[in-house]
């Protein structure tokens, strides 16, 4: 086939991508000049795959075929979100983003008719700035999605037909998901839209369809404040059939404005700073601000009570001195989720680790000891949104703290509050890109991947082998029945749902006796 203009960007180890132009093969018949001219080949790569392989009537094919103006198109007028946006629509439910668009197209079963009408509305609006597919225009793209995920970019497929697939058509990889830097994605694809759009526009100089991509391609670089709204993430789908004239990024506009403004009216200019400051790149904010960390795992609604709350701690954690002891900043590792681990594995690893490493003494974790080994500090706020466990921040001018939401209903007991400090440790320690800022709300909205994980080495972490293996022979029932679970949890200062589910995972009882022991256990009593 002839080749009329390639391009090649990136590195297929990391992310590549290849586009080249074509003669078009129904010669301008089914599609106007423009497109005409933009019919050829597209091949991308993450981590050495080539998403874009298929088998095609029995006969492997390395790229896919169509019109390519509106991908290009597609790029530049999304470009923000696709790199910005983490909140995932209508509700955070799966892992990684293709797997979680596939389990709630469908509004749910019982829901009325706005309600259905505002789900559906938020999904294609969501789906339509962060899948390839949504700009196909009838051709056959793979399920590609995305998306930023805290300070990484991920980028998830799978082998989902779209409608219309011809038998015999399907794409060679089925799901997969990998996550990376902001640059590696920003660079190669800013340097194809460039010269694939600058060579289109010179074979039709007069065109002002491809005129006008040229200028919106040409202002990519900048934006920072509109990337920063993305990063926040707040109140991006319609809470009324009203609200469904205004775009996601009018309704995040206006949202950040209310944090922003909140954050400006403390007290502290340099604390101010310090809150909304941004790691960047022209094409794109490397990493993420305080403020929008934060505010991007809070629900979407978050009240403006919890907004003040959460922003005066922001800014009353700001240090010009160092923020972290030296034992602290040599633990901190950057650890992205997944690497091909499941997520409790991880956390299970990562918290035996660390004990390796503090030797500590006694029968119990004592983690009031283990803040104050790490100069961690620890606060206590009444928040109005009761699905937040608790919250995480550091970074470069902010020193390590861990918040505790007394509203939550982990916060009645003392094990609730321990493994509630635990989980956050495990933020502190391992959620921070480039080993640089933190900023989390541990709750529905955080992503779920580094809260599973969280929650895994908050339980290894305050029930290590050696100290359940002593309190399990100190117990003087056995662990099957409730009295000798009880008795491990009151040794190691855990809630008895908590050891019951540990004791399952170390593979110290049956999931049959587990799920026996859980329902004697009273509501209320493991908390």
């Amino acid at each position: 086939m002839t080749v009329k203009w390639e391009k090649f960007a990136g590195s297929t180890d990391v992310f590549a991508v290849r586009l080249s132009f074509n003669p078009d093969p129904d010669q301008g018949a089914a599609a106007d000049p423009d497109e005409s001219a933009s019919w050829g080949s597209l091949q991308l790569w993450v981590r050495g795959q080539n998403l874009c392989a298929h088998a095609d009537q029995g006969e492997l094919l390395q790229a896919v075929h169509w019109y390519m103006l509106p991908v290009l198109e597609w790029l530049a007028e999304s470009w923000d979100p696709l790199l910005h946006e983490e909140r995932l629509p209508n509700r955070n439910y799966e892992d990684t983003a293709v797997e979680s668009l596939a389990a709630t197209k469908n509004p749910p079963a019982l829901a009325g008719e706005l309600d259905t009408a505002l789900w559906e509305q938020e999904w294609y609006a969501w789906h339509g700035r962060h899948a390839l597919r949504a700009a196909r225009n009838g051709g056959l793209f793979p399920n590609l999605i995305l998306r930023r995920l805290r300070d990484y970019i991920e980028v998830s497929w799978s082998d989902e037909q779209s409608p219309g697939t011809p038998p015999g058509f399907r794409f060679s990889l089925g799901q997969g998901a990998n996550l990376l830097y902001p640059s590696d994605i920003a660079d190669p694809l800013y340097e194809l839209l460039t010269e694939a759009v600058g060579y289109l526009h010179r074979q039709a100089p007069e065109s002002t369809r491809l005129g006008a991509l040229k200028t919106r391609v040409a202002e990519l670089a900048g934006h920072t404040e509109a990337r920063v709204r993305w990063l926040s993430g707040l109140s991006t789908y319609p809470q009324a059939l009203s609200d469904l004239k205004h775009s996601a990024t009018d309704r995040i506009r206006e949202s950040w404005i209310d944090i922003s403004n909140t954050i400006r009216r403390l007290p502290g200019r340099q604390a101010v700073e310090a809150a909304l400051s941004v790691d960047e790149s022209p094409l794109v904010v490397t990493g993420s601000c305080q403020a929008a960390l934060l505010f991007g795992s809070v629900s979407p609604t978050v009240t403006a009570d919890d907004v003040y709350k959460l922003a005066s701690v922001l800014i009353s954690q700001y240090t010009r001195l160092e923020p972290e002891n030296d034992e602290l900043r040599s633990l901190v590792t950057e650890v992205a989720p997944g690497d091909g681990f499941l997520a409790w594995e991880q956390g299970y690893d990562l918290a035996e680790s660390l004990h390796d490493v503090l030797k500590l003494a006694g029968d119990w974790v004592d983690m009031r000891q283990v803040l104050r080994r790490f100069n961690i500090s620890q606060l206590r706020r009444i928040l109005d949104d009761a699905s937040i466990r608790g919250c995480s921040i550091v970074g470069p001018q902010h020193k390590p703290t861990i918040v505790v939401n007394k509203s939550s209903r982990y916060s009645d007991g003392s094990a609730g509050v321990r493994f509630t400090i635990a989980h956050e440790l495990c933020h502190i320690l391992y959620d921070r890109a480039h080993g640089r800022r933190l900023a989390i709300a541990s709750g529905p909205w955080a992503p779920r991947n580094i809260e599973k994980r969280a929650n895994a080495f908050s339980a290894m972490f305050l029930m290590p082998p050696h100290l359940v293996q002593r309190a399990v022979a100190d117990s003087p029932d056995p662990i099957t029945e409730l009295s000798g679970v009880r008795a491990v949890a009151r040794k190691l200062h855990v809630s008895v749902n908590a050891a019951i589910e540990h004791l399952c995972n170390l593979t110290l009882m049956t999931e049959i006796q587990r799920d026996e022991l859980i329902a004697q256990v009273v509501p209320g009593s493991s908390r």
